[in-house]
């Protein structure tokens, strides 16, 4: 198992991290590779958002935004710093609201049913966390990063329309779900776009990963008690005799 962290040029620098880029099979386009997420592993792309300047006003206070957004769901998590963090706070936080995005929205679905689903649910999210390798990349997904900036754009519309009296992690948590309620759009086969909603596609992942034992029903191929892979898996080699 594995868990990639892609960091944007702009948040390496904010956190002094020298993080190696990734390239292509190739050695080519260094620090612009698209991330996956996959059965065994999933992957994260950060971005940073520096409430500064006149653009932001009156908002405009030096704090910080941090936004992660997954490969497969693009849903998004949005981190607000009064100050800069340093690369250990941002991960232990990162580590923190992957837990509780999943924690509540598993509950709200009643996959959670009582507190014992919860700790099971807890207990499965530490042993992944302590169990993957975390790869850290300096590096930005082109086709995530432009979802990641209709953040700045529902941000504004939050100041702008809502005008809320400060800006800070009760209102990005807030940000956050709306947003990954919100349809999205993303190439598929031919290129044709292909919509859904973030929150769905987080929670299928979010149950087969960290839901072992909360399902109740019989799934084929699917140990008891676990929840199928939203992921296509690999197809088998066969041997083709002549």
């Amino acid at each position: 198992m594995a868990l990639f962290l892609s960091l944007s040029n702009p948040l390496c620098k904010m956190l002094a991290q020298p993080f190696e880029r990734i390239t292509d099979a190739e050695g080519c386009n260094p620090g612009v590779q698209p991330i996956t997420t996959n059965a065994n592993r999933i992957s994260w792309q950060a971005q940073v958002v520096h409430l500064s300047g006149n653009e932001w006003q009156p908002y405009s206070d030096g704090s910080w935004l941090v936004v992660f957004m997954e490969s497969y769901s693009r849903y998004c998590m949005v981190i607000h710093y009064p100050i800069k963090p340093s690369w250990q706070q941002l991960q232990q936080d990162f580590y923190n609201q992957w837990k509780l995005h999943s924690i509540a929205w598993l509950r709200a679905n009643r996959f959670i049913r009582n507190d014992y689903d919860g700790m099971q649910v807890l207990d499965n999210i530490e042993a992944y966390v302590e169990q993957t390798k975390l790869y850290c990349f300096r590096n930005l997904d082109r086709s995530i990063s432009t979802h990641i900036s209709e953040v700045k754009y529902y941000l504004h519309a939050l100041f702008d329309d809502h005008k809320p009296a400060v800006f800070n992690n009760d209102e990005a948590w807030e940000l956050s779900h709306y947003i990954n309620q919100q349809p999205r759009k993303v190439a598929g086969q031919r290129g044709k776009k292909h919509e859904f909603i973030p929150v769905e596609r987080f929670i299928d992942d979010a149950l087969f990963r960290f839901g072992g034992g909360l399902c109740d029903q019989a799934i084929p191929n699917v140990k008891s008690g676990d929840f199928p892979c939203p992921y296509p898996l690999s197809p088998s080699l066969e041997v083709i005799k002549s």
